[in-house]
């Protein structure tokens, strides 16, 4: 599979290499965008830019990419299907990191297990640039306010309404979880920068999600086809042709994990064990480099 994908990209960032796409995914959000607020803080995905997003990460993939353990991502789905509360963590490497696991998916014929993830999303990919709002609005996805964010210069009143945006989206994982879907998340809270060693650290906040949910599963991507540049943009970074292979590892109560992970870091508190465990254990779903 992708075979065709062999033949060279344009030179140029993606505004230059895709540029009709991108434009046509402008072009369907501009008039119905909804804002985020307590009220709307669960959004669902745009499924014609969805499909346009896949174009965009189906181009640049090369023969070999591929989902192993997509057993355990089907299990996990199953569980969700019966009322079980189920987590995905995932690592970060670019901003095409979901649109490239609902292409791999959707090329086997499993696009419904992606269509029942909920991604966790900073409120920060709506506010800062038309790219990356058209970008987030392709998933289903619950907003929160992240640590980042409040550390900014804000009013009292903005801060007030974070708080209750919050709190309206840790209510709505309550309400959700047992409903059938999977909740998605990056551990790290951003994309992993090369020379930033911090970046390819979980946050400790991650422990908060993982003993809200009975069970957990750790996914690794090896490739990746938008390298991070310096500009937070998604139009202005370059696209690459590259292998990407998603690894999953077996599905995990997080309960039992949790306490494992306790042991393993006994120095540390249960959050700071929970995100140490948390990149270890995806770093060692790494599959070997033939």
């Amino acid at each position: 599979m992708y075979e065709e994908n062999r033949t060279p990209l344009p030179r140029g960032d993606m505004a230059a290499v895709f540029a009709k796409i991108l434009a046509e995914m402008q072009h369907a959000v501009s008039a119905d965008t909804t804002p985020v607020s307590p009220e709307t803080v669960v959004q669902s995905s745009h499924q014609a830019n969805l499909q346009r997003f896949g174009l965009i990460a189906r181009r640049l993939l090369l023969p070999g990419s591929r989902i192993e353990g997509v057993s355990h991502l089907e299990e996990l789905h199953r569980r969700a299907a019966v009322g079980e509360s189920c987590l995905l963590c995932l690592l970060h490497r670019s901003n095409l990191d979901v649109p490239t696991l609902y292409t791999l998916l959707a090329d086997q014929g499993q696009e419904g297990v992606f269509q029942r993830i909920i991604w966790v999303a900073g409120r920060k990919l709506t506010e800062d640039s038309l790219a990356t709002r058209v970008m987030v609005e392709c998933f289903h996805r619950v907003f929160v306010t992240p640590r980042s964010w409040l550390t900014d210069d804000h009013t009292p009143q903005e801060l007030h309404d974070a708080h209750l945006l919050n709190m309206a989206a840790q209510r709505a994982i309550v309400n959700l979880r047992h409903a059938g879907w999977i909740f998605g998340l990056f551990p790290s809270g951003t994309r992993i920068r090369p020379g930033d060693e911090k970046t390819a650290c979980a946050i400790e906040e991650t422990d908060t999600y993982v003993k809200s949910f009975q069970h957990l599963l750790l996914g690794h991507i090896r490739g990746c086809t938008l390298p991070v540049s310096h500009d937070w943009q998604l139009t202005h970074e370059t696209p690459r042709l590259d292998e990407v292979v998603y690894t999953f590892g077996p599905v995990l109560a997080t309960k039992d994990w949790r306490a494992a992970a306790a042991r393993r870091y006994p120095g540390l508190s249960q959050r700071a064990a929970s995100a140490a465990a948390m990149m270890a254990d995806i770093q060692a779903l790494a599959p070997a480099v033939e």
